[in-house]
């Protein structure tokens, strides 16, 4: 029931970790009070009657991978008094409680990271949403709701689960806002199939994983953060979600919200001067138009577009030698072959060419992110066949890197 191994990564998150090596519990104990944990785990219902409470049991399993504790039963086999006298049992009734309200309570927090970095001061076009999706394999085959998912970096598919995530850049940082499960149509036969109720709340994300598509689950995130009141000036994402109607399913959400995204070359037709022309029919037309630019060193061009059958314009701006940054060397790994040209579309049509790429790559730290919680925060490494169990350690991998991503301050 084990994940399998990731490559090592050394990030923010790390460097925190190795700088702060005899108190990790400090900066929590900290958040927590500062963020008012026990209020908003209370109005959430995520509450005990008996026993440790809540808030004790949520505070020690959220410094557990500070403290290179790996399970909740090595934890207890410890018997750290210092932290918690509690018994094995106690963790895992919580982790598995299907009453418990945890992307509502999530959303709070959040909410109270965002009131301490003052968020409403910084201007519109400098918040970012960034949307993408990782996958998280495992070896156990009786857990519950896993499928197979193909993983375009094996090459492969995997026994596992998808996980879409929508996060938030800002000069602060970047904070995972939300996620939400996807199954694949193929399973293991071992693999028991536990759809809830989406009526409520743990059920509802069981539900959403097995009805809805990673677009759908990725739009829904979208119209809840901004129906939260987090408004972002641009949303990116990669060349996967850049279908026209999603596109522009995003720009209805609100107004003045743009979309930057990467495109593919594939069989979609964009309108260019008149005629309906796919992503490489327009690079063969402007090939010899090529500049260089200056600030990107990068040669660019670029051309105003309309999107077949919804008629929104934007620009598309075509790109030679650019390069995805690399959150990783591996020794021995044959390198992967870059593109030719590349293209990125932005449906904001006052800003600079080579300020479309910038901001694109500001996409790339929910990568860096996905790394970091996967070698460092026990993201994907839940080890209950629960499916409750593996919401709760996904979450609870999320509110560990919010918090460490919080300044000292606070």
């Amino acid at each position: 029931m084990s994940t399998t191994n990731c490559i090592k990564f050394k990030g923010e998150i790390e460097n925190y970790l190795i700088n702060r090596p005899d108190n990790p519990d400090i900066k929590f104990d900290g958040a927590f009070r500062s963020l008012n944990f026990r209020t908003w785990l209370c109005r959430n219902n995520i509450i005990k009657k008996d026993g440790y409470s809540a808030h004790h049991l949520l505070f020690v399993m959220l410094i557990l991978p500070l403290l290179k504790v790996k399970t909740v039963n090595s934890f207890c086999k410890k018997c750290w008094q210092q932290w918690s006298a509690s018994k094995k049992d106690s963790f895992y009734r919580f982790k598995h409680n299907t009453r418990y309200r945890w992307r509502s309570f999530m959303n709070k927090i959040n909410a109270q990271i965002f009131k301490s970095i003052n968020l409403d001061d910084v201007a519109r076009k400098e918040r970012y949403f960034v949307i993408d999706d990782t996958i998280v394999a495992k070896l156990g085959r009786k857990i519950e709701n896993i499928s197979y998912i193909f993983d375009h970096n094996r090459g492969r598919s995997v026994l596992g689960y998808c996980i879409v995530t929508l996060g938030l850049f800002t000069p602060h940082g970047f904070f995972p806002l939300d996620f939400a499960y996807r199954f694949g149509k193929k399973r293991h036969a071992k693999s028991p199939e536990v759809i809830g109720d989406p009526r409520t709340s743990s059920g509802l994300r069981s539900y959403e994983a097995k009805h809805y598509s990673k677009l759908e689950l990725a739009l829904q995130m979208v119209r809840r953060a901004v129906d939260g009141g987090i408004i972002p000036g641009y949303i990116m994402f990669d060349s996967w979600y850049a279908c026209p109607s999603f596109i522009v399913n995003i720009l209805s959400i609100k107004k003045g919200i743009h979309v930057i995204c990467r495109l593919k070359k594939n069989r979609i037709k964009y309108e260019y001067r008149g005629s309906e022309l796919s992503l490489s029919e327009i690079y063969h037309k402007v090939k010899n138009g090529f500049k260089k630019d200056l600030k990107t060193g990068l040669l660019i061009k670029r051309v105003k577009i309309k999107m077949a059958k919804t008629g929104q314009e934007a620009v598309i701006v075509l790109s030679k030698g650019y390069r995805e940054p690399e959150v990783d060397t591996v020794a021995g790994r044959k390198k992967k072959k870059e593109d030719k040209w590349a293209a990125f579309l932005s449906t904001d049509t006052q800003i600079h060419s080579s300020t479309v790429i910038r901001k694109y790559v500001k996409r790339w730290p929910i990568e860096v992110c996905f790394k970091e919680c996967k070698q460092m925060l026990d993201f994907g490494k839940e080890q209950r066949n629960d499916f409750n169990a593996q919401v709760f350690s996904t979450t609870a991998s999320f509110l560990r890197y919010n918090n460490i991503e919080l300044p000292e301050q606070t």
